[in-house]
Protein backbone atom coordinates (compact mmCIF):
# COMPACT_ATOMS: atom_id res chain seq x y z
CA UNK A 1 0.00 0.00 0.00
CA UNK A 2 2.47 2.46 0.69
CA UNK A 3 4.34 1.70 -2.20
CA UNK A 4 0.86 2.49 -4.38
CA UNK A 5 1.10 6.19 -2.27
CA UNK A 6 4.50 7.19 -3.26
CA UNK A 7 4.11 6.27 -6.65
CA UNK A 8 1.09 8.21 -6.74
CA UNK A 9 2.70 11.31 -5.02
CA UNK A 10 5.88 10.93 -7.49
CA UNK A 11 2.75 10.92 -10.85
CA UNK A 12 1.39 14.18 -9.00
CA UNK A 13 4.99 15.86 -8.98
CA UNK A 14 5.80 15.33 -12.11
CA UNK A 15 2.83 16.05 -13.74
CA UNK A 16 2.75 19.38 -11.92
CA UNK A 17 6.70 19.68 -12.75
CA UNK A 18 7.40 19.97 -9.58
CA UNK A 19 11.91 20.94 -9.06
CA UNK A 20 12.36 17.57 -6.57
CA UNK A 21 10.33 15.41 -9.12
CA UNK A 22 14.04 14.04 -10.46
CA UNK A 23 15.49 13.47 -7.18
CA UNK A 24 11.57 11.53 -6.17
CA UNK A 25 12.28 9.75 -8.58
CA UNK A 26 15.12 7.90 -7.28
CA UNK A 27 14.24 7.87 -4.30
CA UNK A 28 11.79 5.62 -5.09
CA UNK A 29 13.85 3.57 -6.83
CA UNK A 30 15.78 3.40 -3.93
CA UNK A 31 13.03 2.32 -1.67
CA UNK A 32 11.81 -0.19 -3.96
CA UNK A 33 14.92 -1.76 -4.39
CA UNK A 34 15.74 -1.59 -0.87
CA UNK A 35 12.41 -2.99 0.64
CA UNK A 36 13.00 -5.76 -1.69
CA UNK A 37 15.77 -6.57 -0.40
CA UNK A 38 15.27 -5.81 3.21
CA UNK A 39 12.19 -6.56 5.51
CA UNK A 40 11.89 -3.08 6.88
CA UNK A 41 9.20 -2.74 9.51
CA UNK A 42 6.21 0.04 8.79
CA UNK A 43 6.94 2.76 10.98
CA UNK A 44 10.13 2.90 9.71
CA UNK A 45 8.92 3.84 6.63
CA UNK A 46 6.77 6.70 7.72
CA UNK A 47 9.43 9.38 7.04
CA UNK A 48 9.57 8.78 3.41
CA UNK A 49 5.72 8.34 3.26
CA UNK A 50 4.93 11.76 4.76
CA UNK A 51 7.92 13.36 2.75
CA UNK A 52 6.08 11.77 -0.68
CA UNK A 53 2.75 12.75 0.54
CA UNK A 54 3.62 16.66 1.61
CA UNK A 55 5.28 17.30 -1.71
CA UNK A 56 2.09 15.89 -3.79
CA UNK A 57 -0.01 18.09 -1.59
CA UNK A 58 2.05 21.23 -2.17
CA UNK A 59 1.91 20.22 -5.81
CA UNK A 60 -1.27 19.88 -6.00
CA UNK A 61 -2.14 23.61 -4.60
CA UNK A 62 0.56 24.97 -7.09
CA UNK A 63 -0.90 26.18 -9.84
CA UNK A 64 0.38 25.00 -13.80
CA UNK A 65 2.95 26.31 -15.11
CA UNK A 66 3.24 28.31 -18.67
CA UNK A 67 5.43 27.10 -21.19
CA UNK A 68 6.29 27.73 -25.00
CA UNK A 69 3.76 25.89 -26.43
CA UNK A 70 1.36 26.74 -29.80
CA UNK A 71 -1.59 25.16 -27.62
CA UNK A 72 -3.06 23.87 -25.02
CA UNK A 73 -2.64 20.37 -23.21
CA UNK A 74 -5.58 18.05 -22.63
CA UNK A 75 -6.07 16.88 -19.65
CA UNK A 76 -5.08 13.43 -20.78
CA UNK A 77 -1.62 14.73 -21.51
CA UNK A 78 -1.45 16.75 -18.74
CA UNK A 79 -1.51 13.32 -16.48
CA UNK A 80 -1.89 10.95 -18.26
CA UNK A 81 0.79 10.92 -21.45
CA UNK A 82 3.04 13.55 -20.38
CA UNK A 83 4.41 12.49 -17.11
CA UNK A 84 4.05 8.68 -17.93
CA UNK A 85 6.91 9.47 -20.61
CA UNK A 86 8.84 11.49 -18.51
CA UNK A 87 8.75 9.02 -15.19
CA UNK A 88 9.77 6.08 -17.50
CA UNK A 89 12.35 8.06 -19.34
CA UNK A 90 14.04 8.93 -15.75
CA UNK A 91 13.83 5.51 -14.47
CA UNK A 92 15.22 4.37 -17.78
CA UNK A 93 18.06 6.52 -17.67
CA UNK A 94 18.67 6.59 -13.68
CA UNK A 95 19.48 2.66 -14.66
CA UNK A 96 21.80 3.36 -17.74
CA UNK A 97 23.58 5.94 -16.52
CA UNK A 98 25.18 3.33 -14.06
CA UNK A 99 27.12 2.60 -17.08
CA UNK A 100 30.57 3.40 -18.37
CA UNK A 101 29.85 5.55 -21.46
CA UNK A 102 31.38 2.64 -24.25
CA UNK A 103 29.13 0.49 -22.92
CA UNK A 104 26.01 2.64 -23.02
CA UNK A 105 27.18 4.23 -26.23
CA UNK A 106 27.13 0.53 -27.90
CA UNK A 107 23.89 -0.69 -25.94
CA UNK A 108 22.08 2.35 -26.95
CA UNK A 109 23.52 1.63 -30.85
CA UNK A 110 22.41 -1.69 -30.59
CA UNK A 111 19.09 -1.44 -29.21
CA UNK A 112 17.80 1.45 -31.61
CA UNK A 113 19.21 -0.95 -34.13
CA UNK A 114 17.36 -3.28 -33.46
CA UNK A 115 13.79 -1.81 -32.43
CA UNK A 116 13.90 1.02 -34.73
CA UNK A 117 12.93 -0.42 -37.87
CA UNK A 118 10.09 -1.62 -35.79
CA UNK A 119 8.67 1.77 -36.32
CA UNK A 120 6.88 1.73 -40.03
CA UNK A 121 6.74 5.28 -40.38
CA UNK A 122 10.08 6.39 -39.52
CA UNK A 123 11.33 3.76 -41.63
CA UNK A 124 9.99 5.05 -44.63
CA UNK A 125 10.39 8.51 -44.35
CA UNK A 126 14.09 7.47 -43.94
CA UNK A 127 13.81 5.11 -46.87
CA UNK A 128 11.89 8.00 -48.47
CA UNK A 129 14.63 10.69 -47.78
CA UNK A 130 17.65 8.44 -49.27
CA UNK A 131 15.58 7.79 -52.05
CA UNK A 132 15.13 10.94 -53.15
CA UNK A 133 18.74 12.47 -52.12
CA UNK A 134 21.52 9.61 -51.46
CA UNK A 135 19.86 6.46 -53.19
CA UNK A 136 23.06 4.53 -53.04
CA UNK A 137 22.67 4.33 -49.29
CA UNK A 138 18.78 3.25 -49.85
CA UNK A 139 19.59 -0.44 -48.76
CA UNK A 140 18.82 -2.48 -45.00
CA UNK A 141 22.63 -2.19 -44.19
CA UNK A 142 23.31 1.73 -43.74
CA UNK A 143 19.68 2.18 -42.71
CA UNK A 144 20.44 -0.20 -39.69
CA UNK A 145 23.71 1.74 -39.16
CA UNK A 146 21.51 5.12 -39.39
CA UNK A 147 19.45 3.54 -36.29
CA UNK A 148 22.29 2.68 -34.54
CA UNK A 149 24.15 6.38 -34.74
CA UNK A 150 20.87 7.42 -33.60
CA UNK A 151 20.89 5.48 -30.77
CA UNK A 152 24.10 5.88 -29.38
CA UNK A 153 23.40 9.62 -29.46
CA UNK A 154 20.45 9.24 -27.70
CA UNK A 155 22.10 8.20 -24.49
CA UNK A 156 25.25 9.51 -24.95
CA UNK A 157 23.48 12.82 -23.59
CA UNK A 158 22.96 11.18 -20.64
CA UNK A 159 26.93 11.34 -20.58
CA UNK A 160 27.41 15.24 -21.06
CA UNK A 161 29.65 15.88 -17.90
CA UNK A 162 31.84 12.94 -19.52
CA UNK A 163 32.05 14.56 -22.52
CA UNK A 164 32.64 17.79 -20.68
CA UNK A 165 35.22 16.88 -18.35
CA UNK A 166 37.03 14.58 -20.75
CA UNK A 167 36.84 16.71 -23.86
CA UNK A 168 40.17 15.99 -24.94
CA UNK A 169 39.57 11.96 -24.89
CA UNK A 170 36.03 11.52 -26.46
CA UNK A 171 36.32 14.99 -28.65
CA UNK A 172 38.15 16.00 -31.89
CA UNK A 173 38.07 19.44 -32.82
CA UNK A 174 38.94 20.01 -36.54
CA UNK A 175 39.65 23.72 -38.16
CA UNK A 176 38.90 25.55 -35.09
CA UNK A 177 41.15 28.51 -36.23
CA UNK A 178 38.27 28.89 -38.77
CA UNK A 179 35.94 29.43 -35.65
CA UNK A 180 38.21 32.51 -34.26
CA UNK A 181 38.67 34.43 -37.32
CA UNK A 182 35.84 36.64 -35.94
CA UNK A 183 34.52 37.26 -32.09
CA UNK A 184 30.76 36.83 -32.81
CA UNK A 185 28.87 35.19 -35.69
CA UNK A 186 25.81 33.02 -36.06
CA UNK A 187 27.29 29.27 -35.90
CA UNK A 188 24.84 26.90 -38.16
CA UNK A 189 24.84 23.55 -38.23
CA UNK A 190 22.73 20.81 -39.60
CA UNK A 191 21.20 18.43 -37.53
CA UNK A 192 23.65 15.49 -37.21
CA UNK A 193 24.22 12.86 -34.57
CA UNK A 194 26.05 14.61 -31.61
CA UNK A 195 24.97 17.56 -32.26
CA UNK A 196 24.63 18.41 -28.58
CA UNK A 197 28.32 18.37 -28.56
CA UNK A 198 29.01 21.71 -31.08
CA UNK A 199 29.04 24.05 -27.76
CA UNK A 200 31.92 22.04 -26.48
CA UNK A 201 35.03 23.97 -27.94
CA UNK A 202 33.01 27.39 -26.92
CA UNK A 203 32.44 26.86 -23.16
CA UNK A 204 35.87 25.40 -22.97
CA UNK A 205 37.69 28.16 -23.98
CA UNK A 206 35.06 30.72 -21.83
CA UNK A 207 33.41 31.73 -25.02
CA UNK A 208 29.79 32.80 -24.30
CA UNK A 209 27.11 31.24 -27.29
CA UNK A 210 23.68 30.95 -27.18
CA UNK A 211 22.23 27.47 -28.26
CA UNK A 212 18.79 27.66 -30.19
CA UNK A 213 16.48 24.31 -29.43
CA UNK A 214 13.10 23.42 -30.26
CA UNK A 215 10.68 23.46 -27.57
CA UNK A 216 9.70 19.88 -26.69
CA UNK A 217 6.18 18.78 -27.69
CA UNK A 218 5.92 17.29 -23.53
CA UNK A 219 7.03 19.85 -21.85
CA UNK A 220 8.01 17.78 -18.89
CA UNK A 221 10.69 16.70 -20.75
CA UNK A 222 12.30 20.28 -21.64
CA UNK A 223 14.41 19.80 -18.36
CA UNK A 224 15.78 16.39 -19.85
CA UNK A 225 16.58 17.62 -23.49
CA UNK A 226 18.60 20.79 -22.07
CA UNK A 227 20.54 18.83 -19.26
CA UNK A 228 21.85 16.49 -22.27
CA UNK A 229 23.00 19.71 -24.02
CA UNK A 230 24.88 20.75 -21.14
CA UNK A 231 22.40 22.83 -18.78
CA UNK A 232 24.23 23.19 -15.42
CA UNK A 233 27.32 21.69 -16.74
CA UNK A 234 28.61 23.70 -19.29
CA UNK A 235 29.29 27.60 -18.18
CA UNK A 236 28.55 30.65 -20.64
CA UNK A 237 25.75 27.94 -22.67
CA UNK A 238 22.82 29.81 -22.87
CA UNK A 239 19.37 27.94 -24.03
CA UNK A 240 16.79 29.71 -26.61
CA UNK A 241 13.42 28.33 -27.97
CA UNK A 242 12.58 28.93 -31.57
CA UNK A 243 9.90 30.67 -32.52
CA UNK A 244 10.19 33.62 -31.06
CA UNK A 245 13.34 35.94 -32.56
CA UNK A 246 13.51 38.45 -29.57
CA UNK A 247 15.70 36.07 -27.43
CA UNK A 248 17.70 35.20 -30.03
CA UNK A 249 18.13 39.10 -31.02
CA UNK A 250 18.81 39.29 -27.53
CA UNK A 251 21.61 37.29 -27.73
CA UNK A 252 23.30 39.03 -30.27
CA UNK A 253 22.79 41.84 -28.93
CA UNK A 254 25.28 40.76 -25.82
CA UNK A 255 27.36 39.73 -28.04
CA UNK A 256 26.87 36.13 -27.90
CA UNK A 257 27.62 33.81 -30.63
CA UNK A 258 23.91 32.39 -31.65
CA UNK A 259 24.13 28.35 -32.67
CA UNK A 260 21.04 27.50 -34.67
CA UNK A 261 20.00 24.22 -36.86
CA UNK A 262 18.94 25.79 -40.14
CA UNK A 263 17.87 22.52 -41.97
CA UNK A 264 14.05 22.00 -40.07
CA UNK A 265 11.06 21.87 -42.52
CA UNK A 266 9.25 25.47 -41.16
CA UNK A 267 5.89 25.66 -42.66
CA UNK A 268 4.87 28.22 -44.79
CA UNK A 269 9.00 29.01 -45.19
CA UNK A 270 10.10 29.39 -49.41
CA UNK A 271 11.31 26.59 -50.43
CA UNK A 272 15.26 26.65 -51.52
CA UNK A 273 17.24 24.12 -53.28
CA UNK A 274 19.08 20.99 -50.55
CA UNK A 275 20.55 18.54 -51.73
CA UNK A 276 19.21 19.32 -55.07
CA UNK A 277 15.38 19.01 -54.19
CA UNK A 278 13.77 21.95 -53.29
CA UNK A 279 12.76 22.51 -49.43
CA UNK A 280 11.16 24.60 -47.02
CA UNK A 281 13.90 26.49 -45.21
CA UNK A 282 13.82 28.98 -43.12
CA UNK A 283 15.56 32.69 -44.01
CA UNK A 284 15.07 33.95 -40.59
CA UNK A 285 18.94 33.48 -39.80
CA UNK A 286 20.20 34.72 -42.62
CA UNK A 287 17.97 37.90 -42.11
CA UNK A 288 19.50 38.43 -37.89
CA UNK A 289 23.07 37.90 -39.85
CA UNK A 290 22.40 41.02 -42.17
CA UNK A 291 20.80 42.74 -39.59
CA UNK A 292 23.79 42.21 -37.09
CA UNK A 293 26.27 42.50 -39.80
CA UNK A 294 27.88 39.39 -38.88
CA UNK A 295 29.41 36.42 -40.75
CA UNK A 296 27.73 32.42 -40.79
CA UNK A 297 30.01 29.91 -39.77
CA UNK A 298 29.06 26.84 -40.79
CA UNK A 299 29.97 23.37 -38.41
CA UNK A 300 28.91 20.08 -37.86
CA UNK A 301 29.39 17.38 -35.61
CA UNK A 302 30.24 13.51 -36.62
CA UNK A 303 31.16 10.42 -35.36
CA UNK A 304 34.39 9.24 -35.53
CA UNK A 305 33.94 6.13 -33.92
CA UNK A 306 32.46 4.02 -30.77
CA UNK A 307 31.41 6.90 -28.48
CA UNK A 308 33.66 9.50 -30.07
CA UNK A 309 32.80 12.46 -32.16
CA UNK A 310 34.67 15.11 -33.88
CA UNK A 311 33.73 18.69 -34.60
CA UNK A 312 33.62 20.59 -37.44
CA UNK A 313 33.93 24.02 -38.28
CA UNK A 314 33.39 23.44 -42.46
CA UNK A 315 33.57 27.27 -44.02
CA UNK A 316 32.92 31.00 -43.73
CA UNK A 317 29.62 32.37 -45.34
CA UNK A 318 29.68 36.26 -45.93
CA UNK A 319 25.73 37.07 -46.59
CA UNK A 320 24.56 39.21 -49.50
CA UNK A 321 24.01 42.71 -49.30
CA UNK A 322 22.36 44.10 -52.07
CA UNK A 323 19.28 46.24 -52.56
CA UNK A 324 17.17 43.32 -53.09
CA UNK A 325 17.00 41.89 -49.87
CA UNK A 326 14.73 39.23 -50.59
CA UNK A 327 16.86 37.97 -53.00
CA UNK A 328 19.68 38.44 -50.86
CA UNK A 329 18.04 36.24 -48.31
CA UNK A 330 17.36 33.22 -50.52
CA UNK A 331 20.76 33.17 -52.22
CA UNK A 332 22.38 33.25 -48.94
CA UNK A 333 20.83 30.40 -47.48
CA UNK A 334 20.88 28.41 -50.52
CA UNK A 335 24.82 28.91 -50.11
CA UNK A 336 24.01 27.32 -46.27
CA UNK A 337 21.92 24.30 -47.62
CA UNK A 338 24.89 23.66 -50.41
CA UNK A 339 27.26 23.46 -47.38
CA UNK A 340 25.19 21.19 -45.08
CA UNK A 341 24.53 18.99 -48.19
CA UNK A 342 28.34 18.35 -48.36
CA UNK A 343 28.67 17.72 -44.72
CA UNK A 344 26.07 15.29 -45.00
CA UNK A 345 27.65 14.16 -48.02
CA UNK A 346 30.99 13.14 -46.00
CA UNK A 347 29.10 11.10 -43.20
CA UNK A 348 25.71 10.38 -44.22
CA UNK A 349 25.01 7.77 -41.55
CA UNK A 350 25.22 10.47 -39.03
CA UNK A 351 22.13 12.84 -40.20
CA UNK A 352 18.64 12.60 -38.93
CA UNK A 353 17.16 11.09 -41.96
CA UNK A 354 13.82 10.35 -40.04
CA UNK A 355 12.43 13.59 -40.65
CA UNK A 356 10.39 14.82 -43.70
CA UNK A 357 12.79 17.46 -44.23
CA UNK A 358 11.55 17.54 -47.92
CA UNK A 359 8.03 16.98 -47.41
Amino acid sequence: MITLVLFVALWICTAKDIKYATGLTYLFLVFIGITAVFNIEYPYLLPIYFLFVITAIYALLRPWPEYHLNKKRTWKKRWIKNPREVIAYRMFAWIFMLLPLPWLSWVGGKALETFGPLLKKRQRIIENNLSSVLPQYNNKKFIKQIWNTWGRAFVEGLKYKKYFHSMNKYITVKNWELAQRHKQYILAMPHMAGMEFMALPFTANNIPIAVTYKFPSNPLSNGILLSSYGLNTAKNLYFVPVGNAMPMVRALRNGDILNINLDQRIHGAPYIDFMGIPARTSTGSVQLARKFNLPIVVGHVCRTHGAHHAIVFDEIITPDHTDDAAADEMNTTKRVNDAFGRAIAASPADYLWMHRRWS
